[in-house]
């Protein structure tokens, strides 16, 4: 997906995006076509028994943020020893 062309028809302008990062960040100066996070799946599984599901709900109950585009490995690093 990455390089990618964008515009931002308001400053009449060009840009190129090389990754996710600088996509986003585009995207908050008004460059088109805007970033789309992909949330996470759910059913992901790291084959102890955690998904992706489970540790968010172990988060919501404990009170701790998250951002929902976490995966599975991220998530996982923010539950409480």
């Amino acid at each position: 997906m990455y390089p990618l062309n964008l515009t931002n028809a308001a400053l009449g302008g060009f840009a190129l995006a090389n990754d996710e990062a600088e996509h986003k960040a585009l995207s908050d100066m008004g460059y088109e076509p805007a970033f789309v996070a992909q949330e996470a799946d759910p059913n992901e599984d790291d084959g102890n028994g955690h998904t992706v599901a489970s540790v968010r709900a172990q988060l919501d109950a404990a009170g701790i943020a998250y951002d929902k585009r976490y995966g599975l490995a991220r998530l996982l690093t923010l539950l409480p020893k």
